[in-house]
């Protein structure tokens, strides 16, 4: 009897310990009782790009999935164990530091729909993620303005490329950049992939409004977020997501004085961490968490 008491105690302190931590991960997941929130999470993969986003219906999307494997370690961090599913990915465009960890993700976790612009760079890592999605996900090509409804108000207008990229070879990869704006209420948010100061000028036409957040292009290479663009959304945060030390000298100090004359108040990855942006469909905050 005494056997079968401690055994229970056991189960049931296991129980409790499970459910804290749940409940603890789905709290600084950015969740909160009762109330429903946008909640995006700009991860710290090194020198690269991973974007995750849950709309307040659930509705998930993973942008991009920096180089290696870290953004399985970050999804895993926050995400409860028994969740193995993710709505949407998008693959900006298919420099390593953006498709190779979206190789493992597909294979990680079951995705429904996958939207890339099908253009054709050549790596292994495209095309592996390429033979990975053929069988069972909805792929669609990105190839002119659209508009993905990801529930509970929370709307994401593609509004970059505006002609199909699909099979072809271009100049300069980046600028084959997918580029969005995701809006839920008063937030909006500009996501710019690694798109250019000259390619800017394809989209700078359909911003309207200012922006309260821009992911910075090109982890902050000199040669993206032009003062055109600046013009045009005065941001009031611009996030950086950048590699400690990386070889390209990112962010460069002309993208930062710009980004300073506007009065943009600046987050890194490098320096800040995992970067969290939480909104009830007001004024967004941002959070900053270093390991």
């Amino acid at each position: 009897m005494r056997m079968h008491h401690k055994k229970f105690f056991s189960a049931l302190t296991l129980a409790l310990l499970i459910v804290i931590l749940t409940t603890a991960q789905w709290l600084h997941a950015g969740h909160a009782f009762g109330q429903p929130r946008l909640i995006i999470w700009f991860f710290d993969v090194g020198q690269g790009d991973a974007i995750f986003i849950e709309s307040p219906s659930g509705e998930q999307m993973l942008i991009d999935g920096g180089p290696g494997s870290v953004v399985l370690n970050k999804l895993g961090g926050f995400l409860p164990f028994w969740d193995r599913t993710i709505d949407d990915v998008l693959l900006t465009h298919p420099h390593e530091d953006h498709v190779e960890g979206l190789v493992e993700a597909v294979d990680r976790y079951h995705v429904q729909n996958v939207y890339t612009t099908g253009v054709d760079y050549g790596t292994s890592s495209e095309h592996e993620f390429e033979r990975r999605i053929s069988d069972t996900e909805l792929v669609t090509i990105v190839d002119r303005p659209m508009t993905i409804d990801l529930g509970a108000g929370v709307t994401f207008e593609l509004i970059a490329p505006q002609t199909s990229l699909q099979k072809t070879h271009v100049k300069d990869v980046n600028d084959a950049s997918i580029v969005g704006i995701l809006r839920y209420g008063e937030t909006s948010i500009l996501l710019t992939g690694d798109i250019g100061n000259d390619a800017e000028l394809q989209f700078i036409p359909f911003l309207h409004e200012p922006i309260d957040v821009l992911k910075v292009g090109h982890h902050g290479s000199r040669y993206s977020t032009s003062t055109s663009l600046l013009e045009a959304t005065h941001p009031h945060v611009g996030v950086i997501s950048v590699g400690a030390k990386n070889d390209y000298g990112h962010p460069h100090q002309e993208t930062l004085d710009r980004l300073a004359r506007f009065g943009v108040s600046i987050l890194r990855t490098d320096q800040n961490g995992d970067i969290r942006l939480l909104s009830d469909g007001g004024e967004p905050w941002l959070t900053a968490f270093q390991d």
